[in-house]
């Protein structure tokens, strides 16, 4: 029995006629009634009644038939699952990054990728969260790592980085010595922040819905640089996160715990409903099945 003949005998039920099932499966008559002949013998029942006018399906046809079809859709599936082994060490990923991308190490676990992958060409895309969702909803770029805000039921998220945010502060900020403060204390404060469009901004926005405190914002900047200079400047304070903070550890500034907590957090974002490409397919599944990465970057 072989799977040519199970696509024979589909297409020969379809049509009852062995002319226009030949068409369809793009051999002869002749081949095509000595096939279902052969199955037939093979497998020691008739399968189909021939009439000078038609070809009908006999009761063991009926049967016979239901197992080529399950036998057929298997197959196909077997062959797309394949799919994503073919090919895997070529092809083009378009991949958004958020600015302080470089801080989660996430960058080094892409260069480790692109080193195991050579072949897979990935363009970048730097924009702050929302512009990020908003371009992989419109297919823009074909993933992208956002700052977990509102999870939209469209994508699918895998969580790299679960941190929080810390209150950060000039060295002679009142607040400066204090190993934790709440936002209630801090509500007067002038806050520098990223732009609204950045995850850290809804983030910061949503605790402080929660507990009922309206902030004082100064934002629209997307280089922490520039923010961490204008907290030592004391021109304001800001919020960063524990992960981010090791870089700026020689600057003048004091870093205080908050409560209640405002989390940040990390995650590789695809469409659900996207037809993943083999390229595609082996980069989610390298961040998904790095375990060693997500025990470092996850506490």
């Amino acid at each position: 029995m072989e799977i040519l003949q199970l696509e024979y005998v589909v297409a020969l039920s379809k049509h009852k006629s062995f002319t226009e099932a030949a068409n369809e499966v793009n051999i002869t008559q002749p081949s095509l009634s000595q096939q279902i002949n052969k199955l037939e013998a093979e497998i020691g029942v008739k399968i189909f009644e021939r009439t000078t006018r038609k070809v009908e399906l006999t009761p063991a046809g009926v049967e016979f038939l239901n197992y080529a079809l399950r036998i057929l859709s298997e197959v196909n599936d077997a062959r797309a699952s394949m799919q994503q082994y073919i090919n895997t060490s070529l092809g083009y990923i378009k991949i958004g990054v958020l600015p302080s991308i470089g801080f989660y190490r996430i960058t080094s676990e892409i260069a480790k990728f692109k080193k195991s992958y050579p072949g897979i060409k990935l363009e970048f895309v730097e924009e702050e969260c929302k512009k990020l969702q908003q371009m992989l909803l419109d297919s823009k770029i074909d993933l992208a790592f956002l700052s977990e805000t509102v999870l939209d039921h469209r994508l699918e998220f895998t969580r790299l980085v679960n941190d929080e945010l810390r209150l950060v502060t000039g060295k002679l900020h009142p607040l400066a010595t204090r190993q934790s403060v709440s936002l209630l204390e801090i509500k007067n404060e002038k806050f520098i922040i990223p732009s609204p469009d950045s995850g850290l901004y809804d983030n910061f926005l949503k605790v402080c819905e929660d507990v009922g405190v309206k902030p004082n914002v100064l934002s629209g900047f997307s280089q922490i640089e520039t923010i961490v200079d204008f907290v030592c400047q004391h021109m304001g304070v800001t919020l960063l996160s524990t992960m981010v903070i090791p870089r700026y550890k020689d600057r003048n500034i004091s870093t205080i715990r908050l409560t209640p907590k405002i989390h940040r957090r990390i995650s590789l974002a695809v469409l659900k409903k996207s037809k993943k490409t083999p390229a595609l397919t082996t980069f989610v599944n390298y961040f998904k099945n790095s375990i060693k990465f997500k025990n470092t970057l996850n506490y």
